[in-house]
């Protein structure tokens, strides 16, 4: 008769797509709650120390150089958007949230283009509050500029669903390297999947710089898609991500989720979506990041990405069970399959050393089975309608059979992301309970 090999519960499997849960200091950044503050201004209403950066010229897409930063006397740390007004044809406009109170200093990111040349006087509104800046355009002169380009790094900025038009909000950033001053342009024409970018300025010096390029246009399908950018004779190409309307892991720049363990408010950590991606084989990843305390920063805690209906993750599958990584990637949520569906991961193997225990060789593999699909759950006092329970099981092949070691039950909600997870052992018992109890999406 063989001995069934039995893995202990680790701690690195306290959680499927995040870390264990540990004590709480204070972090909740991203409050669901509003911000109370007001904007300071001096004896004539101008933003006291409004700072204005970059240079404006007329007929210019604004890039990320073009910021105005701006003192806010905040009362009641949480959420927060500041805008000003729309002055011939560009706006400054920011958005995040307070974690302390007293005075913050806030950057408010151009959007758009100025069509004159002058002072433009800006109003600034924030909690009912208002201040006022001025910015100077000019026009722009010289010849043609010189420049090569890469699409390496590139930055996207918005959201990108298909059927929903482009606002100014979606941007690609891409670096260059200016050998001739003058005026530039770009645009990726002809359309893909019913999307241009392009963008236009002056370049007003040489050397290594951002420029901005801006969308429009409806995405017309769901998937990846490459965007040529020419320039000199030379192509490169960067990828724009076009989700579904109905999104249940979402993955957007600064959404952030605060979950508590067990029922108890002092024992959590707070995720949220940082602007850095990782490519891996061609493909994009959102990297997501967590905390137990935001003053001492944070750690990655996994890196996601969707095409249509899958949503995939890249990393270690063992959990830190077998003594060397075993990184891959692999779906964790299908969001079209229905009650009953099932799909398994590719078996692996590797070395793996129990506590004071000689290695041995294991195989191991995961079983996903969707349990429910679109029912509302509950999580404390919120009802999430149109969630996906998702079962994860670990199974570890002894013999000819397939034994599980431990098991999760997922529950994603449409447009909200992981509500829920409940974890439990190979007897069925529940050993650890994670709940949200904030979340922000963008």
């Amino acid at each position: 008769m063989k001995t069934m090999i039995k893995l202990p519960v680790l701690l690195a499997l306290l959680s499927v797509l995040f870390f264990a849960c540990q004590k709480e200091t204070s972090f909740e950044v991203g409050s669901s709650k509003l911000s109370v503050g007001s904007l300071q201004a001096d004896g004539t209403g101008g933003c006291l120390g409004a700072v204005v950066s970059g240079t404006y010229y007329k007929d210019s897409v604004l890039n990320a150089t073009h910021l105005i930063t701006l003192n806010v006397n905040v009362d009641t740390a949480g959420s927060y958007t500041i805008r000003t007004d729309t002055i011939q044809g560009y706006y400054f406009n920011a958005s995040g949230n307070f974690t302390t109170t007293g005075t913050q200093v806030v950057k408010l990111r151009g959007n758009g283009k100025p069509l004159s040349v002058g002072t433009h006087i800006f109003t600034v509104t924030y909690n009912g509050t208002v201040c006022e800046f001025s910015v100077n355009v000019i026009a722009g002169s010289g010849g043609t500029a010189a420049f090569t380009i890469s699409c390496t790094g590139a930055v996207l900025s918005g959201s990108y669903v298909t059927g929903t038009a482009m606002t100014l909000a979606n941007t690609v950033d891409l670096n260059v390297n200016v050998t001739t001053i003058g005026t530039w342009g770009i645009s990726t024409a002809p359309a893909v999947n019913g999307i241009i970018f392009s963008g236009s300025g002056v370049f007003t010096a040489t050397g290594a710089q951002i420029i901005t390029l801006t969308a429009t246009g409806t995405p017309a399908a769901t998937g990846a898609f490459n965007f040529p950018v020419a320039v000199g004779g030379t192509t490169c190409n960067f990828q724009v991500i076009i989700n579904n309307p109905a999104d249940y892991f979402p993955r957007t720049i600064n959404s952030n989720w605060s979950y508590e363990f067990g029922g108890d408010p002092n024992d959590s950590m707070l995720i949220k979506v940082i602007p850095q991606t990782l490519t891996v084989s061609g493909n994009i990843y959102n990297t997501f990041m967590w905390t137990v305390d935001a003053s001492l920063g944070f750690d990655t805690s996994g890196y996601y990405r969707r095409a249509g209906s899958d949503y995939f993750e890249w990393g270690d599958i063992s959990w830190g069970i077998l003594d060397n990584p075993y990184r891959t990637e692999y779906i964790f949520l299908k969001d079209n399959q229905t009650a009953g569906a099932t799909w398994i991961l590719p078996q692996f193997s590797g070395p793996y050393t129990p506590p004071g225990g000689s290695p041995v060789t294991v195989t191991l593999r995961w079983e996903f089975s969707v349990l429910q699909q679109n029912v509302t759950v509950t999580v404390g006092d919120t009802s999430y309608p149109n969630t996906i329970e998702i079962q994860q099981e670990l199974r570890l092949l002894s013999g000819s059979n397939w034994i599980r070691q431990i098991y999760f039950r997922n529950y994603y909600a449409r447009d909200k992301g992981l509500i829920k997870q409940d974890i439990y052992d190979d007897t069925g018992t529940l050993i650890s309970a994670m709940d949200v109890r904030r979340l922000v999406i963008y």
